[in-house]
């Protein structure tokens, strides 16, 4: 059976704004069936869903923000209820990079949440960009949150092309979180420097070995997700489906 497709809607996020419903039928056209949301375009989490039931689109995993995360998990409930999501994925940033006890009380307060949305049937992920892989005394930040945490608590929804800006090689991190691992973003990186987003398979970044240790993992969904797009950005999807297609 082939990897379904599935679209974080941020990428197209400038065609939701102008017209949420015929954007959501230009996805379904390009092939994917399930999508992540990142906002509502000025609508509730319970009328996005609706108009993705109209367009068969299937919501997957919403990401919430930190702070609604670790001080109103009810509110992050009800989204995902009314959306009809298991996952959801947060961040955090923390000026001037953040120091060891800011990452690891992060694993704390997020193990916390996660205690609270696991009750609820729903999983919290965390996401990552570049920034979470800076060193402090000889570990990342990154472990050093995730390890403050408990596997049931929060999991990773780990993003390849911020794996590899942060100069790490993509497949050691997911094999490094097997069996945390249910969500993978994707989005190729283009050559030179500096370098910046590009479609999936129009980039870099070697893609069979990431696939291949993503589904070992026990990674369930491989997640388009491209920040910004130097052309049309349903284009963009559209590309990296077409490439999808035949690469999952």
């Amino acid at each position: 059976m082939a990897t379904p497709l599935a679209l974080q809607l941020y990428t197209v996020r400038d065609y939701l704004e102008k017209d949420f419903l015929e954007t959501l039928k230009q996805v379904k056209a390009m092939g994917y069936d399930f999508v992540e949301t990142a906002g509502f375009a000025g609508r509730t989490a319970a009328e996005a869903r609706e108009l993705m039931d109209a367009t068969g689109l299937t919501p997957i995993s919403a990401h919430v923000g930190y702070q609604d995360t670790i001080e109103r998990p009810d509110t992050v409930i009800e989204t995902a209820r009314a959306l009809g999501v298991t996952y959801v994925a947060t961040g955090v940033h923390f000026e001037g990079g953040g120091l060891r006890d800011d990452w690891v009380g992060a694993g704390k307060a997020l193990d916390a949440a996660g205690a609270a949305l696991r009750e609820a049937g729903i999983q919290l992920c965390y996401h990552n960009h570049a920034h979470e892989f800076i060193p402090l005394d000889g570990a990342y930040a990154y472990d050093l949150m995730m390890d403050a945490a408990s596997p049931d608590h929060l999991q990773a929804q780990l993003d390849a092309y911020w794996l590899a800006d942060a100069g790490l090689f993509p497949v050691t991190v997911i094999n490094q979180y097997a069996g945390r691992c249910p969500m993978l973003h994707i989005k190729d990186m283009t050559a030179g420097t500096p370098h910046t987003f590009a479609e999936v398979g129009q980039g870099i970044i070697e893609w069979p070995p990431i696939f291949e240790a993503g589904k070992a993992a026990g990674t369930t969904w491989f997640i388009v997700e491209q920040d910004t797009c130097a052309e049309d950005s349903l284009e963009s999807a559209r590309i990296s489906a077409d490439f999808l297609r035949n690469a999952l």
